[in-house]
């Protein structure tokens, strides 16, 4: 069997997640904002959520590391861009919220992070972008179901 790279779904995901990566740390980089893109998503996924997270409802959004996201959090509460609270529901629990200064701070990198995600899109019709993001979805719900039952 033939594995071509050029016809593989994930050779072509991994090639733009890199090169948004890249553009990322550059335009965070030119604006003098102190955060790696993966902690900026980190702030961005708070912000969605609009309530404060667990730190497994955090890494299990983002779909990472429950250890890596705790080092990113270091870093972002160390800086007042969030905090960590106990739960008022299990004081085992760790809460996770966006401080105001976090959230204004982030307001003023979000549209230059929006500018480069129109680069990306330019030529790019919405029809095809909901059909891309439906397909990135499920390609995200099979290979989850099937990496939960190892």
């Amino acid at each position: 069997m033939q594995f071509g790279s050029e016809s593989s779904p994930g050779f072509a995901i991994g090639r733009v997640a890199y090169l948004i990566r890249t553009g990322m740390t550059a335009v965070l980089k030119a604006a003098g904002w102190p955060f790696s893109p993966e902690e900026t998503q980190t702030l961005i996924s708070l912000l969605d959520a609009g309530r404060p997270l667990s730190m497994n409802e955090l890494a299990s959004l983002m779909i990472r590391d429950p250890t890596t996201v705790k080092r990113q959090l270091d870093r972002l509460v160390e800086h007042q861009f969030v905090q960590r609270n106990a739960s008022s529901k299990d004081a085992r629990i760790v809460m996770i919220s966006l401080t105001r200064r976090g959230e204004q701070q982030l307001q003023k990198v979000l549209p230059l992070l929006d500018d480069l995600r129109k680069v990306a899109l330019k030529g790019i019709s919405k029809s095809q972008l909901d059909v891309t993001q439906h397909v990135l979805r499920e390609m995200q719900k099979n290979l989850s179901n099937h990496l939960s039952k190892d």
